[in-house]
């Protein structure tokens, strides 16, 4: 039956994958061989993770085609750009659970751990039925690693230097330090892991009061009690707890006073307790279901160096109740129907100096969704998914969304391994809290930003289009068209008759924008030998504002991305390059100013000394490739220089 074919097509994650034998659950939230999914899925797999000495999350997935890594305006951290769509509408998950974004707005990728990774999964473009408002984009779920030993244990640290561009005075400026550590009891089983990580600071001017990088720490501990049943089933209980503490240096120019000297001190914190269940019911069917409650918390000042108060004490509290049902139901010989419900409620809560800044104390949303997909193989040959999203809103009512998928493998190139797989799909955000109700009172240096509670909802479609083959043993190809259409978006505009009132530039969110991104993704893999593989990848990216004619900023049109590891077996060491490209991108909407073209080179280095001790060491950013300083603010090269670095792991 088709329900037991899937099933059965599970496998484990070994040292060295190939891509049949790595197994991915986003696209169609039930287990499929990443070769045999119809949703096009690409995957960053433990090994993969490991070799580049990642530390978060956004180290994992800086060498992933087609994704742009891109400092979130305002705040320390990065955002996840998918095919042109910013982060505030790409939905990043942990085992199918949301992350929460950091004050309402975008998911920050280096608040999230690597120390529990099994691997990470992405899916572009809102084509997928299974996931709701935030993945008009597409999604990026990062699947912890399964109970399958007896018992584990793995710890790795590091730490390393920017040399001149230091702005702590120790030996080593920035370290990491991550272990997990697994064991079963009986049919039971425990997981602890947690990353620490401590940032130095680096500064391209040390000459100057203003450094670049956040110096401070990031810190994230998991814990996972599980129970596995006689009949496959399996419970699990998860509390998580994340604490940032950062702090940076900077200036700000204040019309009749001058220059400020300050510095913004930030800690945030999340904590979250998580309840799963994933099991079969009876032959026919298989549940899984989860209940997330999640707390997060944003403490902010700016505090000007030259007076004795703190200025500007702003303090953030999202909190948020989400559950989720889904039912794999195997009908006939070829059919296997998902049904799942949602239920989701949050709250935010912002206040300046002890005082609200939203328009009441407290704002809150809910929401409940209801999904169907039914993956039909109508032949050896062709499969399609076809599915819908119902969701009702607290605030703005039903909305219905279509998709479509199918992957099309012809008898004639089965020698070739050729898969096409297409997609469409109806994308829907509803408006944030913060967009609808947040204040942001600047006016001390001369702007404002204030939310509309009146904001609709953002809408889009998604075309997908790709294939991927095998021309020999060693060569492999892979190329995705797409296209995505979004109406309705939310941007800050300037209201220029309350900014002569006031006497002050002040912006409201409002829905204005109409824009397009569509360009394709490639990548071919070649191994050379037995000893040495490479992969190389370009991205085209056209992406336009529909209402002016303008690029959109911050979006290079050239993207190239590369990779050569070379492997000595006798000395059990592996050599690897990255290198990625970028082309020049406008840094405003008029597209007046640009940003230069940049090119990075990684260096990294792995010697297994013996079975359970790894070396390691690198070089990121070979070439010190920076922007120019003083910052200007449309200079989006990077503010990390050349950093060396070495460290160790342990594993049992």
């Amino acid at each position: 039956m088709f329900f037991s074919a899937i099933a059965t097509s599970s496998a484990v994650v070994v040292a060295n994958p190939s891509s049949d034998e790595v197994v991915v659950i986003t696209g169609t939230r039930t287990e499929r061989s990443l070769l045999d999914v119809p949703v096009r899925t690409e995957v960053v797999t433990q090994e993969q993770i490991a070799n580049m000495h990642a530390r978060d999350l956004e180290e994992a997935l800086k060498n992933v085609p087609g994704l742009n890594l891109v400092p979130i305006h305002g705040k320390s951290g990065s955002e996840i750009h998918i095919q042109g769509i910013d982060g505030n509408r790409v939905l990043v998950l942990v085992d199918g659970m949301p992350v929460s974004a950091s004050t309402g707005s975008k998911v920050d990728v280096t608040q999230i751990g690597v120390s529990n990774i099994k691997q990470i999964e992405i899916v572009k473009g809102a084509v997928s039925a299974l996931y709701g408002s935030e993945a008009m984009g597409g999604v990026v779920n990062v699947i912890t690693k399964p109970p399958k030993q007896e018992r584990d244990l793995r710890l790795t640290i590091d730490g390393g230097t920017y040399g001149d561009h230091d702005v702590s005075d120790a030996l080593v400026n920035d370290s990491s330090y991550n272990v997990f550590a697994h064991q079963k009891v009986g049919q039971g089983y425990f997981q602890f892991s947690a990353d620490h990580r401590v940032k130095g600071g680096s500064d391209l001017d040390p000459s100057t009061y203003v450094f670049e990088c956040d110096e401070g720490t990031k810190t994230n501990l998991s814990l996972v009690a599980g129970y596995e049943f006689d009949n496959g089933g399996r419970i699990k209980l998860i509390p998580s707890w994340y604490r940032e503490d950062i702090s940076k240096d900077y200036e700000e120019f204040s019309p009749g006073v001058g220059h400020l000297y300050r510095v913004k001190e930030e800690v945030a914190t999340r904590a979250n307790v998580s309840l799963h269940y994933t099991g079969p019911v009876a032959e026919w069917g298989y549940f899984t279901g989860y209940y997330i409650h999640e707390s997060f918390e944003d403490d902010t000042n700016k505090d000007i160096k030259s007076t004795a108060e703190i200025e500007d004490p702003r303090s953030a509290k999202i909190q948020s109740n989400k559950a989720d049902a889904q039912l794999d139901i195997d009908v006939l010989d070829n059919h296997l129907l998902t049904i799942g419900t949602v239920a989701y409620e949050a709250s935010l809560q912002q206040r300046i100096n002890g005082k609200s800044e939203l328009d009441k104390e407290k704002v809150e949303r809910d929401n409940i969704e209801f999904y169907l997909q039914d993956a039909i193989l109508l032949t050896d040959e062709l499969e399609i998914l076809p599915g819908f999203r119902y969701q009702r809103d607290s605030d703005f009512g039903s909305h219905f969304t279509p998709k479509f998928n199918l992957m099309y493998q012809p008898e004639v190139l089965a020698g070739y391994d050729f898969k096409v797989r297409a997609g469409v799909g109806k994308g829907y955000k509803v408006p944030t809290l913060k967009e609808r109700y947040f204040v942001f009172d600047h006016s001390a240096i001369g702007y404002m930003i204030l939310g509309r509670p009146d904001l609709q909802p953002e809408s889009s479609t998604s075309y997908q289009l790709g294939f991927d083959m095998s021309l020999s043993e060693k060569v492999r190809i892979d190329v995705n068209f797409f296209q995505n259409r979004l109406e309705n978006l939310i941007t800050t505009d300037r209201d220029a008759l309350l900014s002569e009132r006031l006497a002050l530039d002040v912006f409201r969110y409002t829905n204005k924008a109409k824009a397009r991104t569509q360009g394709f993704d490639s990548s071919l893999a070649l191994n050379v030998s037995d000893n040495f593989t490479s992969n190389i990848s370009y991205g085209y990216l056209e992406a336009v504002d529909r209402s002016t004619g303008k690029t959109l900023s911050r979006r290079p049109e050239h993207q190239v991305k590369l990779k050569l590891n070379y492997t000595l077996p006798d000395w059990r060491t592996t050599f690897t390059l990255f290198g990625r490209y970028e082309s020049e991108s406008y840094a405003d909407g008029d597209n007046k100013i640009k940003s230069e073209a940049f090119t990075l080179f990684d260096f990294k280095v792995n010697t297994w000394v013996t079975d359970n001790i790894k070396l390691f060491g690198g070089v990121d950013n070979l070439t010190h490739v920076v922007r120019d300083t003083p910052a200007t603010g449309s200079d989006f090269r990077p503010a990390k220089g050349r950093f060396i670095y070495a460290g160790f792991t342990y594993q049992y």
